[in-house]
């Protein structure tokens, strides 16, 4: 038993030195990326709920 978990943590080491890491540039540009984008759809949501909130508020007869 002891002898199979000492040869799961060296595969794991081995495994861990043939991961390609991306570089700090690569990281930097990507986070930007998502966020980018997170606040885009976020902003398109908004606008859809504003709009929908107003139709909705109007068929009723409501106002805001």
């Amino acid at each position: 038993m002891r002898e199979k978990v000492v040869n799961f943590f060296r595969e794991v080491r081995g495994e861990f030195q043939r991961i390609s890491w991306p570089s700090r540039t690569e990281i930097i540009g990507l986070t930007t990326l998502v966020l980018i984008i997170v606040i885009l759809l976020s902003l398109y949501v908004w606008v859809l709920d504003f709009i929908f909130q107003t139709i909705i508020a109007s068929l009723l007869g409501q106002q805001r």
